[in-house]
């Protein structure tokens, strides 16, 4: 079998995903996959992101195969996974990734925005953080785009990240800010960690 590319670096600083159990590993990234595949097409920037988060997650090639195979074939049912997580401090990071891989063809769908609802629901996020977050993701992609980002934008991003702090969530050196600009993704990664540092 032919070996797997090294993820990059990541943010320095950052917790890995790898130091959870396989197990947790797995179904985070089933539920990644599920909103891949909600809207019914797998788009080839999707299932790269996919793999590149298998990789970095070291995931085992049992698990493997069974995100792929919810990625291509169609969404878990809703309810158990979610309960899983819910239990953890992984459920904004999930959330992130999730709206991340919806947002990695560049268009967020109505599909993608129901099953994203159903899994914030089933993770207990209040329906106005989901909403904080859902304009994070939607301002980090324009201000992206533009050499001075709007002040709405600026807005969106930084009341997401005060709920962040508030909520005292761990981001994962994976996490994706903006899946649209991998150098806007590690600027807004650095700004994390630099709130995080004058909070502390």
């Amino acid at each position: 079998m032919a070996a797997r590319a090294k993820p990059e670096p990541a943010a320095v600083g950052l917790p890995q995903m790898r130091d959870f159990s396989w197990q947790r590993r797995r179904d985070y990234l089933l539920l990644v996959a599920s909103v891949a595949a909600s809207d019914g097409t797998l788009h080839p920037d999707e299932l790269a992101l996919l793999k590149r988060w298998m990789d970095e997650f070291e995931l085992p090639e049992k698990s493997r195969q069974a995100v792929l195979a919810v990625a291509n074939e169609g969404p878990v049912p809703p309810g158990r996974l979610e309960r899983r997580l819910a239990r953890t401090n992984l459920t904004y990071s999930l959330l992130l990734d999730m709206m991340g891989m919806a947002m990695s063809d560049g268009v967020l769908m109505d599909d993608e925005i129901d099953l994203l609802r159903e899994v914030a629901d089933g993770l207990h996020v209040d329906p106005i953080e989901f909403q904080i977050l859902i304009e994070f993701v939607h301002s980090a992609h324009q201000a992206a785009q533009l050499s001075n980002p709007e002040p709405l934008f600026e807005h969106n991003i930084e009341r997401a990240f005060d709920l962040l702090r508030k909520r005292k969530v761990v981001l994962f050196s994976h996490t994706l800010l903006c899946p649209s600009s991998p150098a806007y993704d590690r600027e807004l990664k650095l700004r994390w960690q630099a709130s995080q540092a004058k909070s502390a």
